[in-house]
C-alpha cells in the first residue's frame, strides 16, 4: 500500500482483464465494455477456449465499484497489490 496512483484517466489506469480488490472486499474483474467497465469474477472468464488472455463482458459500471480498489492480477500476472484511489 506504499505505491498510491491517482486516477486521472480511466483509460489510461485500467486495462481489460485487470482484476482488483474492492473496498468491500469483493474482486472486480475490468471489461472492455464503453458503459459496464467492471464484471463479476466467474470461473475461467478470463481466458477463452484455447487458453488465451480475454476480458469479460462487462455487468457493472464505474460508479458500481466502491473506491479504493487495489490492484492484483495485470496482464495475467500477479502485480502484488497496488492501491488504486480515484
Amino acid at each position: 500500500m506504499e505505491n498510491v496512483h491517482k486516477i486521472t484517466s480511466l483509460d489510461g489506469v485500467w486495462r481489460p482483464g485487470d482484476v482488483v480488490l474492492d473496498a468491500a472486499g469483493n474482486l472486480r474483474i475490468r471489461s472492455a465494455h464503453p458503459k459496464w467497465v467492471w464484471d463479476y469474477p466467474d470461473e475461467g472468464s478470463l481466458r477463452d477456449a484455447f487458453g488465451h488472455l480475454r476480458a469479460p463482458d462487462g455487468g457493472l459500471e464505474d460508479a458500481d465499484v466502491p473506491r479504493p480498489l487495489t490492484l492484483l492480477v495485470r496482464d495475467g500476472q500477479p502485480v502484488g497489490g497496488r492501491v488504486i484511489e480515484e
